[in-house]
């Protein structure tokens, strides 16, 4: 059945979800399927939520109901340093973003840093009510950490005023239209101080060897897509041993939902409508 996707596009919402003893509030990007699944984005580091934009043109999604938010420090979402907000706390409130917008059976697709959330949630709330796990070039070993390393070595004066602005200008800089789509959101939608909160706990969780064997362990279906231009990570072949589907997309580096949106999500439809 095809579906028009331009009588369903995507409305924006806040959500207020309890996290702490507070009430964070969370803009959302939701548009309620059509009988299809419901899948919910959780972007990176220095991500947002419209990095999943294109999930919405997608024909193949376009019977799905479909949940992109902010995490806190980017986007529209405030971040407030006292709060003490991790990568741990992120994971508990993707949870709560779930429980708040998708009461049924859902699929959980994160990109990169997003990855690692999910793996977290996952770890700490247990499956519930997901289905299916999307990683887009997910967090799943020490060599992903291709910005956040860089940013621990620092306190937050000296990433602020050096290793932030450097990194958007090589991002800038780049050949790839990803990276400098990055670069952009880094200047103008990225709050600098989660995004030097965030990195320590995704090094951490990174260097510890628990995340690609946790990943493997899923009881459900599970997709890893990566980047053609990253075609050398070193766990593919251990992926493609075990049960996980894999994905290259072509022309493509880290950020292949802008480098590469038809490909990337087309493949995440194809593994959603798959039966199971």
């Amino acid at each position: 059945m095809t579906v028009s996707t331009k009588s369903n596009l995507p409305r924006l919402e806040w959500l207020h979800i309890p996290w702490n003893g507070r009430h964070v509030a969370l803009p959302c990007h939701w548009r309620p399927g059509r009988g299809g699944a419901s899948v919910l984005f959780v972007h990176g580091l220095g991500g947002a939520r419209e990095n999943f934009s294109a999930a919405f043109q997608s024909r193949g999604l376009a019977d799905c109901t479909l949940v992109t938010f902010d995490l806190p420090g980017t986007g529209l979402a405030h971040f407030d340093p006292e709060w003490g907000l991790d990568v741990t706390a992120l994971a508990d409130i993707t949870h709560t973003v779930a429980e708040h917008i998708l009461p049924g059976p859902y699929y959980l697709a994160g990109a990169s840093m997003g990855g690692l959330i999910n793996l977290l949630q996952i770890r700490r709330h247990g499956l519930g009510r997901i289905q299916g796990v999307v990683s887009l070039e997910g967090q799943l070993a020490p060599e992903d950490c291709m910005f956040s390393r860089r940013v621990v070595p620092h306190d937050l004066v000296s990433f602020t005023t050096t290793v932030f602005p450097d990194m958007a200008a090589e991002l800038a800089a780049s050949n790839s239209v990803g990276d400098r789509l990055i670069a952009q959101a880094m200047e103008v939608n990225v709050d600098v101080r989660a995004y030097h909160a965030y990195s320590f706990e995704t090094v951490a969780e990174s260097d510890s060897e628990q995340l690609l064997p946790q990943f493997l362990a899923i009881n459900a279906p599970t997709l890893f897509l990566y980047g053609d231009a990253n075609r050398q990570l070193s766990y593919l072949p251990t992926l493609r041993a075990g049960s996980t589907a894999i994905a290259e997309i072509a022309g493509s580096g880290h950020f292949l939902f802008y480098d590469n949106p038809h490909a990337t999500f087309a493949t995440i439809a194809e593994f959603i409508h798959e039966p199971n």
